[in-house]
């Protein structure tokens, strides 16, 4: 994580033009913010005891943080509006809270608090197939195969973290505590640095798509 922060700081210096700046700066702080998890984790903190459910609630914290600026990137290289890209990160947002109330609660209430913040994201994947698609599409046509991409990759990934957590201790007990450990590794890993670059490849394809008036004339011309 913290490597792939210094790798997007360093692109978010050196970045050609603006769009280039905000993509790679984005991702640094999203990158920067799990470090911050993980060093967390390393040095013992982030973990309570909470109505006797043992909690990392520095987890939360960080994808609190850190989901969000996932979806304000997807919303800059969609040119998603600003009713829409607020709708996904309230969404969001209110997912990852009922999470959490769903982590500290006692069963079988936190199944329920869980079924909640299912709920929320499945309103989230809602707004992104319906809604930022469409608006995605709507500002670059030539760019669809670009934001099916980046909507598969995205939502692939964030539909495991549920999973994870139904099947670690916080919900049916079929993973121990340290294969759950790993598994968030693994995902947090390809949800925010292999993402980040994945924005990055976005970026330059989506560019290629944008016809300016010179190409447009060479279009013509040919």
């Amino acid at each position: 994580m913290t490597l792939g922060a210094i790798a997007f700081g360093f692109g978010a210096n050196n970045a050609k033009n603006e769009a280039w700046r905000i993509v790679y700066t984005i991702n640094f702080f999203i990158a920067a913010i799990a470090a911050s998890l993980y060093l967390a984790m390393v040095l013992g903190q982030g973990f309570n005891i909470i109505y006797g459910r043992p909690t990392y609630w520095v987890r939360y914290v960080t994808w609190t943080l850190s989901t969000p600026l996932t979806l304000i990137l997807l919303s800059f290289l969609g040119s998603t509006s600003l009713p829409i890209a607020a709708s996904m990160v309230g969404a969001d947002i209110y997912m990852i809270a009922t999470g959490f109330v769903a982590a500290i609660s006692p069963k079988p209430t936190s199944y329920i608090w869980y079924a909640v913040s299912c709920g929320a994201y499945l309103g989230l994947v809602y707004l992104l197939l319906h809604h930022y698609r469409k608006e995605a599409e709507q500002q670059n046509p030539r760019g669809r195969k670009v934001f099916y991409r980046l909507l598969t990759v995205h939502l692939l990934l964030w539909t495991a973290y549920p999973i994870v957590w139904i099947l670690a201790k916080t919900g049916y007990s079929v993973i121990d505590s340290g294969l759950e450990t790993m598994s968030y590794t693994l995902l947090d890993l390809a949800a925010k640095v292999g993402f980040g670059f994945l924005s990055l490849s976005s970026l330059r394809q989506l560019e290629q798509t944008i016809e300016t008036p010179q190409r447009y004339q060479e279009r013509v011309l040919r």
